[in-house]
């Protein structure tokens, strides 16, 4: 979606669901080159930070503002989340800091202390959730312990906690789950944003992110909240872009 620096819509584009990041892109930066635009900001999410993705969208003069993988253990990211230095309360309940770790591209950490109590909330949660689902699990026979540690495996958040004994009990990694608490509190609520732009103010590049923020919040609301499903179409001529929509 193409967006006005207000965040409205002037553009939009559809593709199959197996297209490649790259090619959809490269479609995209072909289709707003008509447009002879003064400037354009490309926004992204973390999916898209590859070093050849951002060469493309650097072309033509183009910027960018893509997130950055907090957990992805780049040398970046550690330099970044190491830097010292204050945060700038700006819109809504966001702090910002902008970090310098590059001559050639800027980096600033966002900071929302609600998600952070959010984050922390949902550790316990599952952990509590854990607890619950093996409470009484030693009077199980060792098959029936078995079968409920195979579908404790398929929740990710769950499985990391839980620990099986010698004897096949099934535990509570308490070690594991307040080791991993420390680490994760530095980076509860927080996220981190790679920009192109040197003029751009280190509020803009983080109120120019939200945007996409509020875009994917909105598509979530219309699958959840509204439950709009998906609609699959199998014919080309039967799929709505923004070049074939009657005026």
């Amino acid at each position: 979606m193409a967006v006005t620096r207000d965040g409205i819509p002037v553009r939009c584009w559809c593709w199959p669901g197996n297209t490649a990041d790259q090619k959809l892109i490269r479609q995209v930066k072909d289709d707003m080159r008509d447009w002879t635009l003064s400037k354009i900001v490309w926004v992204t999410g973390r999916g898209f930070s590859s070093e050849r993705n951002r060469r493309y969208l650097r072309q033509g003069d183009h910027q960018y503002i893509i997130g950055e993988k907090l957990r992805s253990g780049s040398a970046e990211v550690k330099a970044a989340l190491s830097r010292q230095g204050r945060y700038q309360d700006v819109a809504g309940n966001m702090r910002i800091k902008e970090v310098r770790i590059s001559d050639t591209e800027r980096f600033v950490i966002c900071h929302n202390p609600e998600a952070a109590e959010r984050d922390a909330h949902m550790r316990e949660q599952l952990i509590a959730q854990l607890n619950e689902l093996i409470d009484g699990t030693d009077s199980l026979s060792e098959f029936k312990r078995g079968e409920l540690r195979g579908k404790i495996a398929g929740k990710p958040g769950r499985n990391r906690y839980l620990r099986t004994t010698p004897a096949g009990k099934l535990r509570i990694d308490t070690a594991k789950a307040e080791a991993e608490a420390e680490a994760e509190e530095n980076l509860d609520g927080k996220y981190l944003l790679r920009c192109s732009d040197p003029h751009l103010s280190a509020e803009d590049i983080a109120l120019g992110n939200k945007q996409l923020l509020e875009v994917e919040r909105g598509w979530r609301d219309m699958k959840q909240i509204i439950d709009l499903r998906p609609v699959y179409h199998r014919l080309e001529e039967r799929t709505l872009t923004s070049q074939n929509i009657p005026a």
